[in-house]
């Protein structure tokens, strides 16, 4: 029997669009050029990240993170969940006044955090830098392994059914002679009919998309990050924090931005990031974005001086340009859905993603309104002549 739904990338959203669309009985078979969670899930921070604006965002990771709790019971694999707040940290005095008005609007969205002062984040953090301003806690963020819950997802797909192939590359889209349907999709193994395909590729969705004839405004942003030896508990107890212009790095453009993240693993590694720079594919580690990252980490934390560094890596991000996910179709053609563009939110809304993707495939209500997701509030790139290579990118420069 052929899919009912092919699924091109075996990433956590690749994986996650498997596994929730098989529950619902469809026959899927997901292709991935490599090994699974070998591009963006391989080099992302275990952080589920539940305040980043705006509102849509917020609302994806309120319902992700439902589905994290059910999948940490449901999983073949230890998905290392857990919840562990998060810390973000104001470093001047002056930024304290803005930063208190996101705290409130955040509340009135429904969220649960607390503004800091400096002894008060002093308490919860010691080690924290003396002359910090201060800060807010978010004590529903958590974690996951990002590795460990794509090949739960995989295997939990598997075993209702789904055919998983790696090494397998997916190489055009068959449309029907009119254009208007997806009928199969060529491979490297071959070609296999199907009426759906599901673009969850990644940095890599533009490509998938001009196989369907449609332009999807997504480019690679390249992230560094360091991982150190295990270190004792006490160095960081809260064991996801990031400095409060986390957020404003990732708006902004310039060649290079970054912020101080610090997260503490399961098994004691720390987790140093972050960083976002346009450089295309180019997933080569530079000295000295690694360098600009990690003294703002020690910034914050002058006790990581010491601490050793024992591996480092740079990935890539499917950035798209409003910072919000893709999920959802262009309209034509018909049975070509579209699950990408979440820049860092990847870990954090993985589980939803795959779950609006099987409610639209099978005409479900989708838990989350999709409006603000669809492909087609890019009108003027969606099924345009101009190729993602001239979208135009923010340049300003980038913050901390």
């Amino acid at each position: 029997m052929f899919p009912d739904v092919i699924v091109v990338g075996g990433g956590i959203i690749g994986c996650s669009c498997a596994y929730y669309l098989s529950r619902e009985r469809l026959r899927v078979q997901l292709v991935e050029r490599g090994a699974l969670g070998s591009g963006t899930s391989k080099a992302g921070q275990c952080h589920i990240m539940l305040w980043e604006l705006p509102e849509i965002n917020i609302r994806l990771a309120q319902a992700s993170k439902q589905l994290y709790e059910a999948l940490s019971e449901e999983a073949l694999v230890d998905i290392e969940y857990r919840r562990t707040g998060s810390l973000a940290i104001v470093e001047e005095p002056e930024s304290m006044g803005d930063f208190g008005c996101t705290i409130r609007s955040l509340r009135d969205l429904g969220l649960g955090c607390q503004l800091l002062d400096n002894e008060e984040l002093r308490e919860l953090e010691p080690n924290v830098a003396p002359d910090i301003a201060g800060g807010a806690y978010f004590p529903d963020d958590a974690q996951v392994n990002p590795l460990m819950v794509t090949w739960g997802l995989a295997q939990g797909a598997a075993q209702q059914g789904a055919v998983i192939r790696t090494s397998t590359e997916a190489t055009g889209i068959d449309l029907s002679p009119d254009g208007s349907q997806v009928v199969a999709v060529n491979t490297t193994e071959g070609t296999v009919p199907t009426g759906s395909v599901v673009n969850a590729a990644g940095p890599w969705s533009a490509s998938v998309g001009e196989m369907a004839g449609l332009d999807i405004p997504v480019v690679p942003r390249r992230g560094h990050l360091v991982v150190t030896e295990p270190v004792e508990d006490s160095i960081v107890r809260t064991k996801v924090l990031l400095a409060a212009g986390y957020i404003d790095s990732l708006k902004a453009g310039s060649s290079i931005g970054v912020a101080a993240n610090v997260q503490q693993t399961l098994k004691g590694s720390l987790v140093l990031g972050s960083s976002r720079e346009f450089v295309g594919f180019d997933r080569s580690v530079s000295p000295q974005v690694i360098s600009l990252m990690l003294r703002r980490c020690v910034r914050l934390f002058p006790g990581l001086t010491g601490i050793h560094a024992i591996r480092m890596w740079a990935g890539l991000r499917p950035y798209s340009p409003d910072l919000v996910p893709i999920i959802g179709t262009a309209g034509s053609p018909e049975g070509f859905y579209v699950a990408t563009g979440h820049e860092g939110l990847g870990v954090t809304t993985g589980p939803i993603t795959g779950k609006l993707i099987s409610q639209l495939v099978t005409g479900q209500e989708p838990a989350v309104p999709v409006e603000q997701l669809s492909p087609l509030r890019f009108g003027s790139y969606v099924g345009s002549p101009r190729g993602v290579d001239s979208l135009v990118l923010p340049h300003d420069e980038g913050g901390s």
